[in-house]
């Protein structure tokens, strides 16, 4: 009867430390992988750190930060996928776009889905040609594919990028075209200096700079729920593992962003509760000891002291965090796309090209 008691009390303990545990108000955590308040300045500033480095060095040997949907400014938390404008981006450091043009009257319209992003094609351009026109030394890499359904259209997207964009006197000159001899799909940096190299993710009749499909690419983006963050993260660090283990021939593309029924891009960068760059993460539900083998890359937070164990909440941590926490143990990651990069994620993706300084 005395150990049925002692049996029963322990049971009782134990839920009442986990109740606490789990209803224990979260703090505000804060990582420089992540930034989403909006401000009128960068929060890091690289504007001429390609042109430190060595011309020789080819695109595939390059660790390149970038912004998956760069536009996307509109729309709500479902769409929403960056906070700090084009400009901004460039002179923090970002150096491969993704540019989602929807045909709309023989123009390309920006969209993220559906949502119009109050921006065209055309200021997209204008943008990195005012930024490449003041920082010789650099070049943007500029993924370009086709977002929503056509409307209204006389012509095939391919037809509008070749004859209202590519050959318009204010921005041919700088896309980059390759000269004879010269390795289409991974060229040195002094062969693209102060050019857009279109990164071509659209069938067309001819060749605008490198081939999208040319790259090793992880774009495991539609997440049925927010307990899919795990997985979603161990697709990323996998490839984080091919790109600095792979050939310095091939080129790897890695998107550390995702979103899809249940989860925001923000909550998938973040593990936040909300968008802001101080919320507070979200708990997953599991605690420790019961979980302990659960999830181990995912921080063990609010914890609570008896029986001569720990009991601790399991949160959530966002791809953007999880990457940026573990950028020191690689030599090269190829090109990481995300949403919202704090100044920590770029400043490390960056320093990964100190070793080519001229």
């Amino acid at each position: 009867m005395r150990n049925e008691k002692s049996r029963a009390f322990h049971r009782l303990a134990i839920g009442v430390l986990l109740s606490v545990v789990l209803a224990a108000p979260a703090p505000a955590h804060v990582s420089r992988g992540y930034w989403y308040d909006r401000m009128n300045t960068v929060t890091t500033r690289h504007p001429d750190w390609l042109g430190t480095l060595r011309g020789d060095v080819k695109l595939s040997q390059l660790s390149l930060p970038g912004t998956h949907d760069t536009m996307s400014f509109y729309g709500g938390d479902k769409v929403i996928t960056q906070s700090l404008s084009l400009p901004n981006q460039l002179e923090s450091g970002i150096r491969v776009l993704d540019i989602r043009c929807r045909h709309i009257s023989d123009v390309f319209a920006i969209h993220h889905g559906a949502v119009f992003q109050n921006a065209f094609f055309g200021d997209v351009l204008n943008d990195v040609v005012a930024f490449l026109r003041t920082h010789k030394g650099e070049a943007v890499f500029m993924r370009v594919m086709e977002e929503f359904k056509p409307s209204n259209t006389t012509r095939s997207f391919d037809a509008t990028f070749t004859n209202h964009y590519w050959y318009d006197a204010r921005w041919h000159g700088f896309f980059w075209q390759p000269k004879a001899g010269e390795d289409r799909n991974n060229p040195t940096l002094e062969q693209v200096r102060e050019k857009i190299v279109i990164l071509q993710n659209f069938p067309a009749h001819s060749n605008f700079g490198v081939d999208y499909k040319s790259f090793k690419i992880q774009d495991h983006w539609n997440l049925g729920s927010n307990w899919e963050l795990y997985d979603k993260w161990l697709r990323v660090k996998a490839h984080l593992e091919a790109a600095n283990t792979g050939s310095p021939n091939d080129k790897y593309m890695n998107y550390l962003s995702a979103s899809g029924p249940g989860p925001f891009p923000y909550f998938i960068a973040s593990g936040h509760s909300s968008p802001f760059t101080g919320a507070p993460r979200l708990a997953t539900g599991r605690t420790t000891p019961g979980w302990r083998n659960s999830w181990l890359d995912f921080p063990r937070v609010d914890c609570v002291r008896a029986f001569w164990t720990n009991f601790c909440t399991i949160a959530f941590e966002g791809t953007n965090v999880l990457a940026y926490e573990r950028m020191k143990y690689y030599s090269r990651v190829g090109v990481i796309m995300a949403d919202f990069p704090g100044p920590g994620l770029i400043d490390s993706v960056i320093a990964l090209d100190n070793r080519y300084r001229k």
